[in-house]
């Protein structure tokens, strides 16, 4: 007897192996075994056995070693899981396996706590359209794929509703999955998931976690045990056995993307193929969907309900002012701001300014009215460059145009352009001399990464009143808890837009929509946006507060420019100590694809200036017939010429 095994190694092939007669009644597909790769023993997984082996030389063919688990601790799902992740963002079918079923050869089933009876402790009753909705949900056929969006701002209860549907599911003896961003907003949720359906019920799943907490929890959902699972996106990858709802909260967030560490992959496909499979109920919650969301609702492939009417407690009505991004006091807070500041500290109600840019970063723009310079074939910002080959210069990171520094504004005409800095700690350096009394806290990746559980901190400094001012970048929004601030600023509009993402001008709606509901939640709530012209983006849809508008005008743009949800996107990076070598590799590339991609974007230069592999990426437009085929072409080149690296990234959402 003969079994196919792969390893969790970066080679995209299986493995022959002689399986001894005393452990043929043990190995089956699924099961983790050990046995000689290389000059160690390693933890491999069974793809499928057989009685004679593809490799024909058997004399060479090694003995598999032990058999670790007794059963397969995956569903039957493991391995169509597996194909879809593969065939959808690429990558080794041995890493992709061993990120569903983990590696370590200790790691195995425990025995799983019972089911602990519970109450559903809710604090009061359903409001008339939370339970109209809830009606609606519960009479969905049961054991029946069901994706729905329940849409609405901030106040309209759709989370609440939420989680009566999952405690009536966990009451019904199944498993529920709730996935959140981050591990700030899961650390926020699960006490309130705790006493809503028991502590024992509720498992928190994400990277921070024990081991021995990872192995009590993976056994518990392997056993089919009833329960409650709030996670970050790798929750999608546990091994359910009775999945019955599946709620993803704050769909739109981009954290749902893993494409920094293998395997690749996006919440939304995955957990869609998931509820499928488990034919279970899956609610996508948010208040401002993606473009992908809304394209499939037209589509009919999901079912949209939405929430309009705000629960009682949060029915405010949010003032939004647009203002200039300079002041007589100040190069980057408005006179207005500044007295809407001063007005919040005197009644000692906390403030949150928004830049999404850190340090003390260059953009290049108008001297006179701020107008940033912009791409004339695509329109993006461009961002000043200076390189030993090109000199200097400006730079569309989204398409790859080079233009000169010489430019005349469009705005007032005038030809005086300034690279000046403006980052949140330039910010955090100016608010200080203006308010030097006042509190802050900085919020961004920098300070998130060295200062641990700030975000967290950050949620209690602002109720207790030991911060008065929260200055940070878009990671700011979601880490403090909004309820407790009053007067949200987004200090500069244009730089929110200046980026090579195609999405930029949907994150910014979504952004200041998101914030516009958290101003509507509190007394005397104000969102003030700080901006060149009023033209840079539909505010008249923001301070309607009609999203769906700008969202619908959003998703014209992207099919008349032809990209995502209305075209699939794939980007290969590539990387060379040697520009000329590098500028080869792009060109082969390109001409690889020259007939197999609808449209080619760059070479677009990507990475730090003072790295020594230097970066370059390439876009493929393709058609959906176009997109398989060309990831398997670049997943599998990503793996053959180990001296010109190169990174697939399918579905990108990172362009920096």
């Amino acid at each position: 007897m003969f079994c196919k095994v792969v390893f969790d190694v970066p080679l995209d092939r299986d493995f022959d192996y002689h399986v001894p007669p005393e452990l043929e009644a043990q190995v089956c597909p699924g099961v983790r075994i050990t046995a000689p790769f290389g000059p160690r023993l390693t933890a491999g997984l069974v793809l499928s056995v057989s009685d004679e082996p593809t490799y024909q030389n058997t004399q060479k063919i090694k003995d598999i070693v032990y058999v670790v688990d007794p059963r397969p601790i995956f569903g039957n799902d493991l391995f169509p899981l597996a194909q879809f992740m593969k065939k959808m963002w690429g990558g080794a079918i041995g890493q992709i396996l061993f990120a569903l079923v983990p590696p370590q050869p200790y790691f195995k089933l425990l025995e799983s706590p019972a089911f602990t009876p519970f109450t559903p402790a809710f604090t009061h009753t359903l409001y008339p359209h939370q339970q109209a909705v809830l009606n609606t949900l519960q009479a969905m056929p049961a054991y029946e794929f069901h994706p729905v969006l329940l849409s609405g701002p901030a106040g309209t209860g759709k989370t609440e509703t939420a989680l009566r549907l999952a405690a009536q599911v966990l009451q019904n003896f199944g498993q529920t999955l709730i996935t959140v961003p981050d591990i700030v907003a899961a650390k926020d949720f699960i006490a309130r998931a705790q006493s809503a359906f028991g502590a024992e019920n509720v498992f928190c799943w994400t990277s921070k976690m024990l081991l021995s907490q990872k192995k009590k929890y993976f056994s518990a959902v392997a056993n089919g045990v009833p329960c409650v699972v709030i996670s970050t996106r790798s929750g999608a990858l546990l091994p359910f056995k009775n999945l019955r709802l599946a709620v993803v909260l704050q769909e739109e967030n981009d954290n749902y993307k893993q494409e920094e560490n293998k395997p690749y992959y996006h919440l939304r496909d995955l957990i869609l193929l998931r509820g499928k499979t488990h034919a279970a109920t899956v609610l996508f919650v948010s208040g401002t969907p993606s473009l992908e969301m809304l394209k499939r609702v037209k589509e009919q492939a999901v079912q949209e309900i939405k929430f309009t009417q705000k629960l009682p407690a949060f029915n405010f009505a949010p003032q939004v002012k647009i203002t200039p991004k300079k002041g007589a006091k100040s190069k980057y807070l408005s006179d207005f701001l500044l007295e809407e500041i001063k007005q919040n500290l005197t009644r000692k109600e906390p403030v949150l300014l928004v830049l999404n840019r850190r340090g003390y970063s260059n953009a290049y723009y108008c001297l006179n009215c701020g107008a940033y310079a912009r791409c004339k074939q695509c329109g993006s910002l461009l961002s000043r460059e200076n390189t030993p080959e090109g000199g200097d210069f400006l730079l569309c990171k989204k398409c790859g145009a080079k233009e000169d520094l010489h430019q005349i504004c469009p705005k007032c005409q005038n030809q005086i352009f300034k690279s000046r800095g403006g980052g949140t700690q330039k910010i955090v350096s100016e608010v200080q001399k203006l308010f030097p009394s006042a509190r802050l806290l900085r919020l961004d990746s920098d300070t998130l990464k060295t200062k641990s559980g700030q975000g967290h901190l950050a949620s209690g400094a602002l109720k207790t009143g030991q911060v008065d001012i929260v200055i940070g970048t878009r990671l700011a929004v979601s880490a403090v808890e909004a309820n407790a601030v009053t007067l949200f600023g987004v200090l500069d509009a244009d730089l929110e837009l200046d980026s090579p993402d195609f999405r930029a001008s949907e994150k910014l709606g979504q952004m200041l929509f998101y914030l516009r509901s958290r101003a509507a939640c509190v007394p005397n709530g104000r969102l003030i946006v700080q901006a060149s012209g009023t033209d840079i983006y539909p505010f008249e849809f923001l301070q309607s507060g009609n999203f769906a508008q700008a969202a619908e005008q959003e998703l014209a743009l992207r099919e008349a420019f032809n990209y995502p949800p209305f075209i699939r996107l794939v980007r290969a990076t590539l990387k060379n100590k040697d520009p000329k070598a590098l500028c080869a590799q792009a060109a082969h590339l390109k001409s690889i694809f020259k007939q197999r991609a609808q449209e080619i974007l760059g070479p677009v230069p990507c990475g730090k200036k003072t790295d020594t592999l230097k970066k370059e990426y390439l876009l493929f437009k393709l058609t959906d017939e176009q997109y398989f085929p060309a990831v398997e072409v670049l997943d599998s080149l990503s793996t053959q010429n180990k001296k010109q690296p190169l990174k697939l990234s399918a579905d990108p959402y990172d362009f920096y």
